[in-house]
């Protein structure tokens, strides 16, 4: 089954552009996008934070315990992202054949590829916290540099410390323009989060209720790690082939 013309992946996007499609693209599959967020966030969150960390129980918490809200940052980080970012892939793929993309296949695509996908995440996120403890600075670089395992991962099929190496060699000479993009991806699914938690921390405060406030960040989790996937993903292909041409040209 076809769904309209496809996604052309094979082009470059200035910001507008990159921005223009990513938007068009979220909007046009709002749903099977945010399904796809709920169907990995929930379950997670609901089994670690919510059972694991009494959220579902426990009256609300204005001062959250360092070591709850790391617990819940580090199974975001690992797990959900990564999930929700591969899933997120596979839409962009059958978009792009003009096939109509579907939750399952998005998810099971994204489950069989886990593995090696937490194992490069991990690798990743060493080396930048490493880098962070040592200057701060080379943590920073290094994080835009490495940003792009995922798609290697999935895209590509490296693995390991050569998922490291090629998401470097896609973002080598356009550092700036890659920290910029991924900024504002990351700013404009943050402005709509903060004002929805911040309505639900007072619903939370008012009914005593910790689980208002998590249901709250399961949605906004949901609702938004799929956009900053597209714009990613999209940035990833935009990065190869300017890379390609410019090789090309030289």
């Amino acid at each position: 089954m076809t769904d309209g013309p496809g996604l052309d992946l094979g082009r470059t996007r200035d910001v507008g552009l990159l921005f223009r499609d990513s938007g068009g693209i979220y909007a046009r599959y709002l749903g099977l996008l945010v399904l796809i967020g709920l169907a990995v966030c929930a379950p997670v969150q609901l089994v670690v934070s919510g059972i694991g960390l009494e959220e579902l129980t426990s009256g609300y918490r204005a001062d959250e315990p360092i070591g709850r809200t790391a617990v819940s940052a580090v199974v975001s980080f690992f797990v959900i992202t990564p999930l929700i970012t591969a899933a997120t892939i596979f839409v962009l793929r059958a978009i792009e054949k003009g096939e109509k993309p579907r939750p399952g296949p998005a998810l099971q695509g994204a489950l069989d590829v886990f593995t090696p996908l937490f194992l490069a995440v991990l690798i990743a996120t060493t080396g930048i916290l490493l880098g962070l403890l040592a200057l701060i600075l080379p943590g920073i670089y290094l994080a835009v540099r490495w940003y792009f395992v995922t798609q290697v991962v999935v895209i590509e099929g490296k693995r390991g410390l050569e998922a490291l190496t090629r998401s470097a060699a896609v973002s080598h000479d356009a550092f700036w323009r890659t920290l910029g993009i991924l900024l504002l991806a990351n700013l404009a699914a943050a402005a709509p989060s903060i004002l929805v938690l911040t309505a639900l921390t007072a619903v939370a405060e008012s009914a005593d209720s910790q689980a208002v406030l998590l249901i709250g960040e399961i949605a906004t989790e949901s609702l938004t790690t799929p956009f900053v996937a597209v714009v990613a993903t999209l940035l990833f292909y935009d990065l190869g082939l300017r890379q390609a041409r410019f090789g090309e040209r030289a």
